[in-house]
């Protein structure tokens, strides 16, 4: 999953509004272009879309005989810049069976008895994900914590760099190893330089003793 193509595709406001609406259930394809107050072709060439990349999948309800969409996987995407780092990622949480409720062999109930045991389940549930919100703000203020020294660190980083560096290239190509080892041919299509460039960069800067290789990547 190309994570700067789905951001491409999140790009547009109608593909945001189909995921959002496919996220309360799934819909067919009239009743989602008339939700959405959009044109059948657009809405089909958005749907194209959204199932190239993965995000989206059909399936047909013989009963009703109509196809329906829905939002195929969990996917998260994370995007993170600052003055020293840029980067674009997506990824799929694994959902552990365990921890996902089953409803339990009770014999026959009453009526009564049933909407009971459904409205205590849905309160259990509701339970569940305000704890889950909990450790989810804990964890973003962790996470806040580590991305400001990193991004002190960064600069430190960045300080000697541009210090010791002969130029400008020479000071990309280091800053971009800061975040960690790299081979010639992606650290090139970073930098947006030829390949070549890089790797005559490299073999210098490795004879001043500023970056060595090992197993085929370069590291500071």
């Amino acid at each position: 999953m190309d994570p700067v193509e789905i951001l491409d595709i999140l790009g547009n406001e109608n593909r945001r509004r189909i995921l959002q609406l496919l996220s309360f259930r799934p819909f067919y394809f009239n009743e989602m272009a008339k939700r959405l107050d959009l044109g059948p072709k657009a809405v089909i060439d958005h749907l194209e879309m959204l199932e190239r990349a993965g995000l989206i999948e059909c399936y047909r309800d013989d009963r009703r005989r109509r196809k329906y969409f829905r939002i195929a996987d969990n996917v998260v995407l994370e995007v993170t810049f600052s003055p020293h780092s840029y980067g674009i990622r997506t990824y799929r949480p694994q959902v552990s069976q365990s921890s996902v409720a089953k409803p339990s062999g009770v014999p026959s109930q009453s009526s009564s008895d049933r909407e009971a045991g459904r409205s205590e389940e849905l309160e259990e549930i509701c339970s569940r994900l305000r704890d889950l919100e909990e450790k989810r703000l804990h964890l973003r203020r962790l996470m806040e914590e580590i991305d400001s020294e990193e991004m002190l660190i960064k600069r430190m980083a960045t300080g000697l760099i541009e210090s010791s560096a002969s130029d400008e290239l020479d000071a990309e190509i280091l800053t971009a190893l800061v975040s960690g080892e790299s081979r010639a041919e992606p650290l090139a299509r970073r930098l947006g330089i030829p390949q070549a460039v890089v790797e005559e960069r490299l073999g210098k800067l490795a004879l001043q003793g500023k970056v060595q290789k090992r197993n085929d990547a370069w590291t500071i």
